[in-house]
């Protein structure tokens, strides 16, 4: 495969859902599995938030790896990419790659979904997520102050 350049009016669109469904998620921010359970709009609500705005994630990065000519052999393989492609840290990218496992368990339901591992990401991981997303753009206005 050979790189060329990321489409930035593509990346924007993801970044922006990104933001939007941080954005809601956090409105749930204090949820705990007990809430999750009882509350059936709750909790589709937040697993729903949860599988765009990881499904977005998932979908900068082989976006990403593509455009500089990298393979991935699944969605963790292109977050990994990003740090080979200096784009992220690589502590980073080893916190953010476990976005692609839970993003499976969301959309193909391999089992029951696990209420207590879904409040843990939606207390502690939106932040992990605005922070891909502020890093993304970061490096979006860099390449385009290099192309001008």
């Amino acid at each position: 495969m050979t790189g060329g350049q990321p489409d930035p009016l593509v990346l924007r669109r993801h970044l922006a859902a990104l933001r939007e469904a941080i954005a809601h998620l956090r409105q749930h921010a204090g949820s705990s599995a007990a809430d999750l359970e009882a509350n059936a709009d709750l909790r589709w609500s937040v697993e729903r938030g949860l599988q765009l705005a990881a499904q977005n994630v998932l979908d900068i990065a082989t976006h990403l790896c593509a455009a500089a000519g990298r393979e991935a052999s699944d969605y963790a393989g292109a977050v990994d990419n990003l740090a080979d492609l200096d784009l992220l840290p690589r502590e980073f990218t080893t916190r953010l790659r476990s976005i692609a496992g839970f993003r499976n368990v969301l959309v193909h339901g391999y089992l029951k979904v696990d209420l207590e591992v879904v409040a843990q990401v939606l207390a502690a991981r939106l932040d992990e997520l605005a922070e891909f997303a502020a890093r993304v753009e970061r490096h979006l206005d860099r390449n385009a102050g290099q192309r001008s």
